[in-house]
Formats: C-alpha cells, sequence, structure tokens
C-alpha cells in the first residue's frame, strides 16, 4: 500500500481507482450492446437480401447463416462472462480498500 498522509487522502485514491473500474465495466457492457446490435443488424440485411436473390431457403445457406449466428453468440457469450469476471475483480477491490482504510485507520491510531 502506498503511504498516504489522511484518511481522505487514501478514500479519495479508491475512489478514483473504483470509478475508473466502474467505467471500464460500463463501457464494456456497452461495447457488447453495440456489438450485438450490430451484428443482428446485419445478419438481417444478409438474410433479407438472400430472400430477394432467392437463396434464403437453400439449405447451403442457412447452414452458413446459422454458423455465423452461433459465432457471433459465443462471442457475446464469452464477452459476458469476461465483464463478469471484471465485475467479481471489482467486488475483491472494494473488500481490499475497506482492508486497506482499516489498516490504515488502525496505524493512524497507534501513532497518536
Amino acid at each position: 500500500m502506498v503511504n498516504y498522509r489522511s484518511l481522505g487522502e487514501l478514500e479519495d485514491a479508491h475512489d478514483q481507482i473504483r470509478a475508473t473500474a466502474q467505467r471500464r465495466i460500463e463501457l464494456a457492457d456497452e461495447y457488447v450492446a453495440h456489438y450485438r446490435s450490430r451484428i443482428h443488424l446485419v445478419q438481417e440485411s444478409f438474410y433479407e437480401l438472400s430472400a430477394r436473390e432467392g437463396i434464403a431457403d437453400d439449405p447451403g445457406f442457412r447452414a452458413e447463416l446459422r454458423r455465423i449466428s452461433d459465432v457471433t453468440d459465443e462471442t457475446v457469450r464469452c464477452a459476458g462472462q469476461r465483464i463478469a469476471e471484471l465485475e467479481e475483480d471489482y467486488e475483491a477491490m472494494r473488500v481490499q480498500h475497506e482492508l486497506e482504510r482499516e489498516s490504515f485507520i488502525e496505524e493512524q491510531r497507534r501513532e497518536e
């Protein structure tokens, strides 16, 4: 732990670190939602084009479209797992910050 001159300084540092971590989690959620939305639009457009061209019912086309959908679903699932890991890390950091705060207060009491 870095030496802080006051409890307020320690708490400010913790607040900044937590705010940065929260923002990263929020951004990750936003990026995944955006990715999912854009992929869905591309898939719809691709299917509409294939319907106009008369290949929407072709088994090969449908199989490939399903494969692509499965890949994107897996990508979103993996991203969701990573975000869950970030949230777990955030909670562990929050607990660590509380321990550091308690330790700082105890050290201040010993110095008085």
